[in-house]
């Protein structure tokens, strides 16, 4: 399929969102941001645990979540905040926004006619 990049906005809520580029990852099941991103948005403090990469080896990472903006549909979505040179998107956030990469053309599709799921969570800033 090559590299394929998808332009989003995301951010720590729904008021909150910057625009990024991401580098879609299709081995990849979260989202994975670096460190200096995840203070520009402030996002809140995650769960440390541990993830294994393409090389087979297995990295320290914190677990969080953003709130995610592709092409009309948003949500929250779990991101991990680990050393990469540019924002990776994995598949846990296009499916849970209802989209798909098409391998031939690279473009983002609708899977469900629906904006969103039912229990699509939202995270909302304190008034």
């Amino acid at each position: 399929m090559g590299l394929v990049k998808i332009t989003g906005q995301i951010g720590r809520t729904e008021d909150q969102l910057v625009e990024a580029e991401f580098l879609f990852d299709t081995g990849g099941s979260c989202t994975a941001i670096p460190p200096r991103l995840r203070q520009q948005l402030g996002l809140i403090p995650g769960t440390p645990a541990r993830t294994q990469l393409a090389d087979s080896s297995i990295v320290d990472i914190e677990l969080t979540w953003a709130y995610l903006r592709l092409n009309g549909r948003e949500g929250s979505v779990p991101v991990e905040i680990i050393d990469v040179p540019e924002p990776m998107m994995g598949v846990t956030a296009l499916e849970a926004l209802g989209m798909k990469v098409n391998p031939v053309s690279g473009e983002l599709e609708v899977v469900w006619p629906f904006q969103a799921p039912p229990t699509m969570w939202r995270i909302r800033a304190k008034p």
